[in-house]
C-alpha cells in the first residue's frame, strides 16, 4: 500500500475523509519541525502526505513509511583560508 500511496498524484485528495484529516495533520506537522529540504533547514520539509488505509484485524496494524534516503540529505563544507570546499554526501 504504501507503494501504490507514494505513486499518488501530488494533489490529489484521499476518498477517506479519516486518511484526509490524517495527511493534513502530518504535513502541518512535519514543516513545524524546520528540517527542510535536504535537511539542511527551511520552511518546506515536506510537499506532500499520502495515506492509504485498508481494513485489517487489529492485532496486524500493518504500517509502512517511505521517505527520501538519509544518505542524501546530508552536506559539507569545508573552510581553508578563503577557499570554500562544498561537498554533498
Amino acid at each position: 500500500m504504501a507503494k501504490k500511496a507514494i505513486l499518488r498524484p501530488l494533489g490529489d485528495i484521499t476518498e477517506n475523509p479519516v486518511d484526509h484529516e490524517l495527511e493534513i495533520e502530518l504535513m502541518e506537522r512535519i514543516n513545524k519541525l524546520d528540517v527542510g529540504p535536504m535537511g539542511l533547514g527551511g520552511d518546506a520539509t515536506c510537499i506532500g502526505v499520502k495515506v492509504n488505509s485498508f481494513p485489517c484485524h487489529i492485532a496486524s496494524l500493518p504500517v509502512a513509511v517511505n521517505l527520501q534516503c538519509h544518505s542524501a540529505r546530508k552536506s559539507e563544507v569545508t573552510l581553508i583560508g578563503k577557499e570554500i570546499n562544498h561537498t554533498n554526501n
